[in-house]
């Protein structure tokens, strides 16, 4: 026979996912946002569709296999694990609504309350421990890509003689796993080219060794004010490149502006050569 709160999920779900989907495209900060209120209607759809087989058949393997899908799905999107546990909870106070509305007698009441805890306590333990496993494996699968681009260091020349930066081409091969990697998981990321003005004038009236010196000055400005995880490079003779995982427009912009006013107040370089050996 079926549950109660089942048959009175099943004849209200209309009312339900239209109700969850404009509470979810309120919550803020969250991506529930951005989603039209059609695909969020359907999302809360296929959830009771999936709650009211659960609580008719006390099987939870639908549940759970719908539970493990949207963890893949809101991961893969850049959510975060609470903002869609907070979607089961706004479910969870809907619903609860809806029985003190239809049902009358407070024992009956509590006991759908009851079963209604109990199944989205369920949901929310599956979709917490399910999300926190596929982080882990995507972290482990980020770490073996390091570790790979670390092996090469290995195998090739990767730092540039005069800055200590990577070389243009360990640049390019990271550049591309990186970009690969962004566009997999939908994570944001930054790539600064700068260049440094009047380099040739700078070396034919300063000589080699200051202009060598200012290429060293300007690598440490981004060694200091740049993260770990960036990655540097010395990508042509005046050229610098930083990768910058995890960095969308406004951050990449504001790290830009600061390395422009630190390389802009460095120390003006020595005394120019004579005007012999400039000739020369």
């Amino acid at each position: 026979m079926p549950s109660p709160l089942a048959s009175l999920l099943d004849r209200e779900q209309e009312r339900i996912a239209a109700a969850w989907a404009s509470a979810l495209s309120g919550l803020r900060p969250s991506g529930f946002v951005y989603r039209p209120l059609e695909e969020l209607r359907r999302l809360g759809r296929a959830y009771l569709a999936e709650l009211v087989r659960y609580l008719d058949t006390d099987d939870p393997a639908g549940l759970r296999d719908f539970v493990r899908r949207e963890a893949a799905v809101r991961l893969s999107m850049g959510f975060g694990a609470t903002e869609v546990v907070q979607g089961f909870v706004v479910f969870r106070e809907l619903v609860q609504d809806l029985c003190g509305q239809l049902v009358q007698a407070d024992a009956d009441r509590v006991a759908l309350v009851t079963q209604l805890l109990q199944a989205t306590d369920f949901t929310i333990v599956e979709f917490v421990a399910h999300y926190q496993h596929l982080a882990e494996q995507r972290e482990a699968a980020h770490r073996r890509e390091m570790e790979e681009l670390q092996r090469a260091l290995v195998d090739q020349a990767v730092q540039d003689e005069t800055t200590d930066l990577f070389t243009v081409r360990f640049f390019e091969e990271h550049l591309a796993m990186e970009v690969k990697r962004a566009a997999r998981y939908r994570r944001a990321f930054s790539l600064l080219v700068l260049d440094v003005d009047a380099f040739e004038a700078r070396h034919g009236r300063y000589g080699p060794h200051v202009a060598q010196a200012t290429l060293q000055a300007v690598a440490t400005v981004l060694r200091d004010l740049t993260r770990e995880v960036d990655v540097k490079a010395r990508t042509d003779e005046t050229e610098f490149s930083v990768a910058l995982p995890e960095a969308g427009r406004d951050a990449a912009m504001a790290v830009a502006e600061r390395l422009r006013t630190r390389v802009a107040a460095l120390p003006p370089p020595g005394r120019p050569l004579a005007a012999e050996t400039v000739e020369e």
